[in-house]
């Protein structure tokens, strides 16, 4: 996770990784099998880290306040919360420059990420589809409107999340704190269903 969220997934060889971990240089070959197979753990961890940090404060109850808790959470970690953030950002990236229908056959297993775009849209659909089951109860409940459409908001909400996250990164003039309380005010005045 440092060293992708320092110098990426493309710079990074299978070698580096074990010696950075206290490791013989082929450990990582032969555990992942190869860079895609390190790139999807990697990927999995990410997720799941998020996921539990996040299970570690206050239940929320299903709906708007599972949305709203999950932005404040977002914008509230520290430490080293970031540098999971800041490697999952920079994968995003690299999958940006990566070819639209790539599959995987690189020949080095050192250098190919072996479809590191497939990887990260994966990630993003289990991201979205969390939001869309939140939209989705919320509107059932009726505490958000129902004409609110759980696919397009949840591209938004994730978008603007991570979006504000990168500025953030670049410039840490940027006061985050009021950024997410601004945003929570925004996302609550937005889905919040109004009465009749």
């Amino acid at each position: 996770m440092e060293i992708v969220a320092k110098r990426g997934t493309v710079r990074m060889t299978l070698a580096e990784v074990g010696t950075a971990a206290g490791y013989s240089r082929g450990l990582p070959a032969h555990r992942f099998g190869n860079k895609a197979g390190l790139v999807h753990a990697l990927a999995g961890y990410l997720g799941e880290r998020f996921g539990q940090q996040r299970q570690q404060g206050p239940p929320l109850a299903p709906g708007i306040a599972a949305i709203l808790g999950n932005i404040h959470f977002y914008f509230s970690r520290t430490g080293g919360a970031w540098l999971a953030t800041r490697a999952l950002l920079v994968m995003m990236t690299e999958s940006c420059m990566e070819p639209h229908a790539s599959n995987g056959t690189g020949t080095d297993p050192n250098t190919d990420t072996g479809g590191l775009r497939a990887e990260v849209a994966g990630y993003n659909r289990t991201a979205l589809a969390w939001f869309e089951q939140h939209i989705r109860t919320g509107i059932a409940q009726g505490d958000i409107a129902a004409d609110t459409d759980p696919a397009t908001t949840a591209v938004i909400l994730l978008g603007a999340m991570r979006g504000v996250m990168l500025q953030w990164l670049v410039d840490d003039r940027i006061k985050l704190p009021a950024v997410r309380d601004r945003l929570l005010l925004i996302v609550e005045g937005a889905l919040r269903r109004r009465p009749a």
